[in-house]
């Protein structure tokens, strides 16, 4: 073989391994831009601002988040999405809050734009605040299976904080009594 054939097939075995590298990259990022995992979900809690002692109440969280670029559907079997809501009531929220989820009720969405809550009850007057965590996680098959024949699939997550401010006040007597 000639210095000229070597170099020749040198080149070659480079650009083989170039663009096969390139091609990975692209089988692992078609779906979204690293850098924009890290952009936070846009929520707020719908709940009444006063609500009365004792009685129970219901709310909704409205979201919207970087994952439905992936997808909005939630009966697609190679997206599949899991968005929940952490809630919790506290007198006052605290700035670590990644403790929540262990003393949380859970509340799962039922389309990518609103997580609804339900029987939501103060037993005593005061300030307090409904305190949660809205969590949106994508499990994507990328159709391919690794050297045991297991299915391989990527997983993206993505949290974001958010409190609502609750007056409880005990309820109005009637004044005609």
């Amino acid at each position: 073989m000639t210095n000229k054939n070597f170099t020749i097939l040198i080149l070659f075995m480079i650009l083989v391994i170039f663009s096969s590298c390139k091609k990975k990259e692209i089988i692992t990022h078609n779906y979204i831009n690293e850098k924009d995992i890290d952009k936070k979900i846009e929520c707020q809690i719908e709940f009444p601002d006063t609500v009365y002692l004792n009685k129970e109440y219901d709310g909704v969280v409205k979201y919207k988040s970087i994952l439905d670029t992936i997808t909005t559907s939630f009966d697609d079997k190679k997206k599949k999405r899991y968005p929940i809501f952490y809630l919790t009531i506290v007198d006052k929220p605290e700035l670590d809050y990644r403790h929540l989820k262990k003393m949380a009720k859970i509340f799962g969405a039922h389309d990518n734009r609103e997580i609804p809550f339900y029987d939501i009850k103060f037993e005593k007057t005061g300030t307090y605040y409904i305190d949660g965590i809205i969590n949106d996680y994508v499990v994507i098959d990328i159709n391919k299976r690794n050297e045991r024949g297991e299915e391989l699939v990527r997983e993206i997550e993505n949290e974001e904080r958010v409190t609502k401010k609750v007056i409880v006040v005990s309820e109005r007597k009637n004044k005609s009594q």
